[in-house]
């Protein structure tokens, strides 16, 4: 990654102009958030954040590369290419189990269309050395959507705060159901708990993320975090997940297929777009394990982005519609 981040500041370097001083102004609409604390965090966390990337400008975006700030630090690019109009999501994960104590780092983004620039996405925390959770985070890995999964954690507490304890607990959602059990404590202050959290069937399929955190007594440092993570399969799978139609004058049109299978014959009930521009033909009524599916796009008359809901609905049994989204952009 290094030879290609010393390449695109070279060309950088020969290529920066007045126009690229105003370009920077598009920055600030396009990352809302570049800064995230935090706050306290237990040793041996894993933490998540979500910097949001939203294409507000009519050009498509383009990440080239990327440099952590520290090896502590992970990143995860929900996409490189953003169509104008659309967005995605950088995650970054700092690991605690080194340090402790105030901690920063982050990463810089080189972003080479539609205009080179570098984007510092920054990240800190104070990390308690009294305090540890194992593992670092709740990891569900790979699990079907109703499977009900569950993970335990050990969280410790070994500082000098006699009656230091976890008051209460809460979820960012409801997708998760998190269970506190207190092992035991000493004399001397220390206690250990297990932390238990279940992943409900209502979690979206996809990519998942929520956070619970505990709520404690101890007034220098009230609520810990602790980043909770899934990749959620369903028993319906629609391929591609996301629906890239490109760049299409008004009026012209483009046809694409999607796939959508299951581990056993279905039939599917029924394809419908948020947006009259999309149009599938009716369903079959033959159950089968793949049924591949014509979409048609019929560019409209106004240039600019263009998005859409695709919703699938089979007849498999508990399986909510799947979703996906499909994007465009009209140009003159």
């Amino acid at each position: 990654m290094r030879p290609l981040l010393n390449v695109l500041i070279a060309v950088a370097a020969c290529s920066v102009g007045p126009g690229a001083a105003r370009g920077q102004d598009w920055i600030k609409s396009v990352f809302p958030d570049r800064e995230h604390d935090f706050g306290t965090v237990a040793r041996g966390s894993k933490i998540h954040h979500s910097f949001k990337l939203v294409n507000t400008t009519n050009a498509e975006i383009h990440i080239a590369t990327y440099q952590t700030k520290c090896g502590c630090t992970e990143v995860r690019l929900g996409a490189t290419t953003i169509p104008a109009g659309t967005q995605t999501v950088i995650e970054a994960v700092i690991d605690t189990t080194k340090f402790q104590g105030p901690k920063a780092s982050g990463l810089t983004l080189i972003i080479d269309r539609p205009q080179y620039t570098q984007v510092d996405l920054n990240l800190k925390c104070f990390i308690r050395a009294d305090l540890t959770l194992n593992p670092g985070q709740a990891d569900f890995g790979s699990v079907n959507r109703t499977a009900k999964p569950a993970v335990e954690l050990a969280l410790s507490y070994a500082g000098g705060q006699a009656d230091w304890a976890i008051t209460k607990m809460q979820t960012t959602s409801q997708h998760v159901t998190a269970r506190l059990t207190e092992l035991g404590r000493s004399p001397g202050g220390a206690v250990n708990y297990t932390l238990t959290a279940t992943l409900n069937p209502s979690a979206p399929v996809g990519f998942f993320k929520d956070e619970i955190t505990l709520f404690t007594n101890d007034a220098s440092s009230p609520t810990i975090p602790v980043s909770v993570t899934a990749i959620i399969q369903s028993n319906v799978m629609v391929s591609p997940s996301v629906l890239t139609l490109g760049a299409v004058r008004p009026g012209e049109e483009v046809k694409k297929t999607i796939l959508v299978r299951s581990s056993q014959p279905f039939k599917l009930i029924g394809v419908k777009s948020s947006r009259g521009e999309l149009t599938t033909p009716a369903p079959g009524d033959q159950p089968k394990v793949l049924h591949p599916v014509a979409i048609t796009f019929k560019a409209p008359a106004e240039p600019g982005p263009f998005h859409a809901v695709i919703e699938v609905e089979s007849d498999v049994k508990d399986e909510p519609p799947t979703k996906i989204n499909a994007f465009a952009t009209v140009v003159p």
